[in-house]
């Protein structure tokens, strides 16, 4: 392994799972790269091998520790501290030819790991975290609101996408956003490249397609996973639930995920008194999605169409595409832009129960087309938005950086 040039990842939470951090890291293995995934997180799992050529590091950090440092990033160095040390070690043990920090707030911590190491620094932008941290209940309510401070992090949004060696995003409309943005500010602005969310069709069709127990019998099924925050949007469908429950009285709306609005949905739910018609069913194995999927009848992703979701794309929509489910989702850019153009689903104004109503019913009554969207979407994922198809880019970087 020592005559491969060796990337270390570097990411704030447990690993596996992360879905593009993985699709990434193997990648980079097959053309010829040692890769070691340095996961800060209070992890107790031992460090794994996920392949010969991809090693786990562990940075047990506690959680409290961990976040702090996360939400502190751009006004005190604790991160710096976690990350050089980290950083540090392993290169003493087997010299480190390149940094990959996963999301904004790493950026600075690598930057500066980086530079001591004379080594090159690839940013890689999840999400738009500063537009974000406007959104997240932690960091707009207290005392999360007291300590985040959104002006510095805008600037150093700015500083740090400039400084790194390249910068990737998750989609173009992102590109666009931070090379205006740079370029405004008079800095190179030459060095993105967008790397979208797509998925790994061997990876997922890997996963299971039971039916999970726990999936109620409802007809229709609609169906979200992943992640609840505000920005998340999860309240329109639950509103929108009592006029297609008009029509369509056996219909279900399935939840699958967690996060900081859960118990607010539940509140909501039960207020409309919608009982069984909406389920929460908590956080699934990745590896279990696919069964919620396969047996779903319509996939949702509501997200609220803000600054932060106009500049990134979630994974679940290639993998409702795959699955074969019409996709009704909000007019988010990347989401509006990639369903229209695959004509896969429905497209409704975010903000709008009674519009995501309108939408899932124009599916329902017209079952035929439903299957054409459908077998549209699959088309799509094996054609062209799969990982294996959009994963050039990554290793043009590194081929680059390190020839």
């Amino acid at each position: 392994m020592g005559a491969r040039p060796h990337i270390c990842m570097v990411l704030d939470h447990a690993f596996p799972p992360d879905l593009r951090v993985e699709n990434e890291a193997r990648t980079l293995a097959s053309n010829g790269y040692d890769v070691t995934i340095l996961a800060i997180d209070p992890d107790d799992r031992p460090p794994s091998d996920l392949t010969p050529d991809i090693h786990v590091r562990r940075m047990r950090v506690p959680q409290q520790i961990r976040n702090k440092a996360r939400g502190l990033a751009a006004t005190l160095p604790l991160m710096d501290w976690i990350v050089g040390r980290a950083v540090r070690k392993l290169h003493a043990e087997r010299p480190i030819h390149a940094l990959h920090a996963h999301d904004l707030y790493l950026f600075g911590a690598s930057l500066r790991a980086g530079r001591k190491l004379d080594i090159p620094v690839i940013g890689d932008m999840h999400e738009n975290w500063v537009e974000a941290l406007r959104h997240y209940k932690w960091s707009t309510t207290a005392p999360g609101k007291w300590v985040v401070d959104l002006q510095k992090w805008q600037r150093l949004e700015t500083e740090w996408s400039a400084n790194v060696d390249r910068l990737i995003v998750v989609i173009d409309e992102m590109a666009e956003r931070m090379g205006a943005q740079l370029g405004e500010a008079g800095l190179r602005n030459d060095h993105i490249i967008a790397v979208p969310n797509t998925i790994q069709r061997s990876s997922f069709e890997a996963w299971s397609t039971s039916t999970p127990v726990d999936m109620p019998d409802g007809q229709p099924l609609l169906l979200y996973t992943g992640g609840m925050d505000r920005h998340r949007g999860l309240e329109d469908p639950i509103r929108a639930m009592p006029t297609i429950l008009e029509t369509h009285p056996e219909a279900v709306l399935v939840l699958v995920g967690d996060g900081a609005v859960r118990g607010e949905l539940e509140e909501l739910a039960a207020t409309l008194g919608l009982g069984k018609a909406v389920r929460l069913l908590g956080w699934k194995d990745q590896a279990a999605v696919r069964g919620y999927m396969e047996a779903a009848d319509i996939g949702l992703i509501p997200h609220r169409k803000t600054v932060h979701t106009d500049h990134t794309i979630p994974h679940k929509l290639f993998h409702y595409m795959h699955a074969g489910l019409p996709c009704v989702v909000s007019d988010c850019r990347p989401l509006e832009r990639i369903v229209s153009a695959e004509a896969c689903g429905r497209v409704y104004p975010s903000g709008n129960p009674a519009l995501l109503a309108e939408a899932v019913l124009d599916i329902i009554k017209d079952p035929e087309e439903g299957l054409a969207m459908a077998a549209r979407g699959q088309e799509a994922v094996r054609e062209r938005w799969n990982w294996e198809a959009t994963s050039q880019g990554l290793v043009d970087v590194y081929r680059d950086l390190l020839s």
